[in-house]
């Protein structure tokens, strides 16, 4: 059975922020080389991704072959398609658009099994590793080391944000800054004062009913400075990373010829 070690990470002494990677491309060869690369949480994004049920579930696989905790950013609060990525082994999710509290009772019944929640007992399929542990020893674990993201980047979340985090059972809040920022009316201004202001709000929110604090940046820099900030945990999505790679490395080679992009 699976050890989640992002939420072993983020409930620790020691404030290690843990640093993730959202893949929306299906390809194993990824997940592996940012595992072997040191990230800590594969997020297999399947809102904005083109991801069938067998690419999630050999992506899981990949992430856990390499030592990375794999979760999975579904495309809505639906406990059918919740219930669909958990069984493939999903170690938790990124549940994007959450905007009221009855949405986050209704995500956590999905994740969690009774006495807690509502999910479907079904132990042939991959996450109970096809029935050969006791049932009642996998119910305790999974709801146990299963994690439970939910992401704040809307006008109408931060209206409800007090609502929203008190629910119990929630892990991690997560910030979209740049969809925060398009519904607050600012169209991606992502360090515009009001927006900022909304993120400190969402972060000083979290701490305050005991909730962890995850955040989307786009490079290495935003990555420093939200975790000077105090975030537990911060992503970015594989194609910053590669463009930026990209773009390094063609103007540097370039530009002994003069070749101006």
């Amino acid at each position: 059975m699976f050890d989640n070690k992002l939420k072993t990470t983020i409930n620790g002494n020691s404030q290690k922020t843990a640093y993730g990677v959202f893949i929306g491309f299906p390809s194993t060869q990824l997940v592996e080389m940012a595992g072997y690369n040191g990230f800590d949480v594969i997020v297999i994004d399947n809102e904005h991704g083109m991801l069938s049920a067998e690419n999630i579930e050999h992506m899981v696989i990949a992430s856990e072959n390499v030592g990375v905790t794999p979760l999975v950013r579904v495309s809505s609060n639906s406990s059918s398609e919740i219930l669909k990525v958990m069984d493939r082994g999903a170690h938790g999710v990124h549940v994007p658009q959450v905007e009221e509290k009855e949405q986050v009772k209704k995500i956590v019944e999905a994740v969690k099994y009774p006495p807690i929640g509502k999910r479907g007992a079904a132990f042939s399929m991959r996450a109970a590793q096809y029935g050969i542990v006791p049932i009642h020893e996998y119910l305790e674990h999974a709801n146990q080391h299963s994690l439970i993201c939910i992401h704040i980047e809307s006008s109408k979340a931060m209206e409800n944000l007090e609502e929203i985090l008190s629910v119990e059972g929630i892990d991690m809040v997560y910030i979209g800054p740049t969809d925060l920022s398009v519904s607050l009316g600012f169209g991606g201004r992502i360090n515009h004062p009001e927006v900022l202001k909304s993120i400190d709000k969402i972060y000083e929110t979290a701490i305050k009913y005991g909730v962890k604090v995850g955040i989307h940046t786009k490079d290495k820099a935003g990555a420093k400075a939200r975790k000077e900030w105090g975030a537990d945990y911060v992503c970015l999505t594989v194609t910053s990373l590669i463009n930026q790679t990209f773009k390094e490395y063609i103007m540097e080679v370039k530009s002994e010829f003069g070749i101006k992009l």
